[in-house]
């Protein structure tokens, strides 16, 4: 009887038709050991491609003494494989047979429904297969067939314009998933965000209510996401009534026990707040007060812009604090700045070695944090209250899946990064970015910062590390090179590079980006697409591009059309502002887009303004908020032989 377990348990003999042709049914009296030999014979003859001599076995195969289940399964099975050659009206007709004798094995049943459903669908009869669906017990089914039922059920309710029952099947799609990231990279994720979102309360509710009982992470997050809505909405009863639902519902999930416990350490200490005091921490010793120095000039020009801006309002006054270089001396300032000064905004994070600590003891506090760095933190640990200046890693991975961009250089994609704590935020983004896009990552190689010869990462990268693998090609092409009569050049190596994708990204450094690059041209790999980050519009690898060709990278827009910024700076301080200086300032045209029209006075009040902003801008790009990150508006630029040029002509345009 085991034997006859492990053939019935047999599961899509083509996993991409949207049918199967097995239930995993209990077996037991419903199937005869002759039978099901015969069956995994059909199998076998159908994974080798002969589906007609297969269809053939089954059509002739003598019924007579055939129990129901059995005959129930054979029908099935004719179905499928019409299905898989596209007779949608055969399959149909096998499947409706089938369903009349199949009751007593259940998951058979609910496999045919969904089969039948399928069948229907392709066919373009959506009523008939939506009804079909609706009768067809999908707990019955198999994980991956219950997966296929609720993404078909999702399909076919958006077809009918039925929101409540495509959110429930987004729900069930997702309801195995155990982690906040785990979720997040599904690509059915950003539909069931925004499925939800557009739902009255009152449905949202319903939702919520109907999963009650069910132990999923993903309802349990968007009870959570529903009370932050409610909250800043101005609904307090009802967004804190919701909060003790999922408490106690879903505080056995970690992360929504620190989304819910982190909430409300917020809501206890939304207490006073002076809406005209900014804090800043900036390294004032150590090591790199030289570029705290610099960047308290941007402040300082910053902060007289902004009150020169202000008619007949209070001034603002920063408090700045000193940060000694430390990421844990800048989150105990940030602790400082708050408690002590009630400050509305923290700018800081000059180094991202700093900003990371310093971000993070502000979100506990829910205070508006401007990070003059990069902050290396999953997505999902960041929020509303973070703008990244220089722009995120989010923001950079978003232009680079951007339609415009992966029409221009394809949808096969390879990954160099440095093995850091930077290296793993770009790559984890690009990862999740490519499922959702459906782009092809070939290759993920990571090289180490500390070391200055990057070939062998390069020949691993090319498919020329592991010769073995390419043994027949290696001898060939040897003896192709040894019969030529002279050859004056010194061969690097005799393989040809495996170039599998379009284009290569590098989230290097330019002191980096100088010791990979020249790597491919050594290994005979040229004129290909390498696209970096922000960085690289650096002096360093300007002088040195004509030496590598064509090269590009996502960065800010730097074509400031408004001069009076440069001339009023260069008119103040004698000499014209750098990177350092501009990021410092545009912290506080930042400030002016959240502050300009109001005066919130307590930090609930500022949350809900800054969430309700839809475009922050200043002078090196704007930003927007999508699910609930501020994303820098960035330009994909072209450098080549020190001339700086932007991919797309309408790049450099206001965004």
């Amino acid at each position: 009887m085991k034997n006859i377990l492990s053939i019935l348990i047999l599961i899509s003999f083509i996993s991409c038709s949207g049918v199967s042709l097995l239930s995993g049914g209990d077996p037991k009296d419903l199937y005869t050991e002759k039978f099901m030999v015969f069956i995994k014979a059909v199998k076998n003859e159908y994974k080798k491609g002969q589906s007609q001599h297969a269809l053939k076995k089954l059509q002739s195969y003598k019924t007579e003494m055939l129990l129901p289940t059995e005959k129930a399964l054979r029908r099935n099975l004719i179905g499928v494989i019409n299905f898989s050659e596209k007779n949608y009206e055969q399959a149909i007709y096998n499947f409706d047979l089938a369903l009349s004798t199949s009751r007593l094995d259940s998951g058979l049943t609910a496999q045919v429904h969904l089969n039948l459903a399928s069948s229907y669908f392709k066919m373009g009869y959506i009523d008939r297969a939506y009804s079909t669906l609706s009768i067809c017990d999908f707990k019955n089914l198999q994980k991956e067939e219950s997966k296929k039922f609720h993404k078909l059920n999702y399909n076919l309710a958006n077809e009918l314009d039925r929101p409540i029952q495509s959110m429930k099947s987004l729900i069930w799609y997702l309801s195995n998933i155990g982690s906040l990231s785990g979720l997040k990279v599904e690509p059915m994720y950003e539909k069931l965000i925004g499925a939800f979102f557009q739902l009255e309360e009152n449905q949202k509710k319903r939702i919520l209510q109907e999963f009650e009982d069910e132990p999923f992470l993903v309802v349990g997050y968007l009870g959570y996401l529903e009370t932050e809505k409610l909250y800043y909405k101005g609904s307090r009863e009802d967004s804190k009534s919701l909060l003790s639902w999922v408490e106690e519902r879903y505080a056995n999930f970690q992360e929504i026990e620190l989304l819910i416990s982190n909430f409300k350490f917020r809501l206890e200490n939304f207490t006073k707040m002076n809406p005209h005091a900014i804090g800043v921490i900036l390294p004032r010793s150590g090591d790199k007060v030289e570029f705290g120095k610099r960047a308290l000039v941007g402040i300082d020009n910053g902060i007289r812009e902004l009150n020169n801006k202000l008619e007949g309002r209070p001034p603002f006054e920063i408090f700045v604090k000193d940060s000694e270089g430390s990421g844990v001396v800048g989150s105990y300032r940030v602790k400082e700045l708050i408690e002590k000064h009630y400050v509305s905004v923290i700018i800081g994070g000059l180094f991202s070695s700093e900003a990371t600590k310093e971000y993070l003891e502000a979100k506990k506090h829910g205070v508006l944090f401007i990070s003059l760095s990069q902050i290396y933190l999953p997505k999902e640990e960041k929020n509303h209250l973070l703008i990244e200046i220089p722009g995120s890693v989010e923001s950079l991975v978003e232009n680079l899946f951007s339609e415009k961009m992966l029409n221009h250089f394809g949808k096969n994609a390879a990954v160099i990064y440095p093995n850091s704590e930077r290296g793993q935020a770009y790559v984890d983004e690009f990862w999740r970015k490519a499922k959702i896009h459906n782009v092809n990552v070939t290759e993920v190689k990571s090289y180490n910062k500390k070391q200055t010869d990057h070939r062998d990462t390069i020949k691993k990268l090319l498919g020329l590390k592991y010769k073995r693998e390419r043994q027949e090609e290696l001898d060939i092409m040897e003896g192709i090179h040894s019969l030529e009569k002279s050859n004056t050049t010194r061969r690097i190596q005799t393989l040809k590079p495996i170039i599998d994708f379009d284009w290569v990204f590098i989230p290097s450094f330019p002191n980096e980006a100088l010791q990979i690059i020249p790597s491919f041209s050594y290994f005979d790999a040229f004129n290909l697409n390498i696209i970096g980050g922000p960085s690289w519009r650096s002096k360093a690898l300007s002088r040195e591009s004509y030496k590598l060709g064509s090269l590009y990278f996502v960065g800010d827009d730097f074509s400031i059309k408004d001069k009076s910024f440069l001339n009023n700076f260069i008119d103040r301080y004698k000499v014209k502002p750098r990177l350092i200086e501009m990021r410092a300032f545009d912290a506080f045209q930042v400030v002016n887009s959240i502050l300009a029209d109001s005066s919130p006075t307590s930090r609930d009040e500022l949350e809900i303004l800054v969430r309700n902003k839809e475009k922050l801008t200043g002078i090196t790009g704007s930003w927007v908020l999508q699910d609930n990150v501020w994303l820098k508006k960035m330009v994909p630029l072209k450098l080549r032989r020190g001339k700086i040029k932007p991919v797309f002509l309408e790049a450099n345009k206001s965004l």
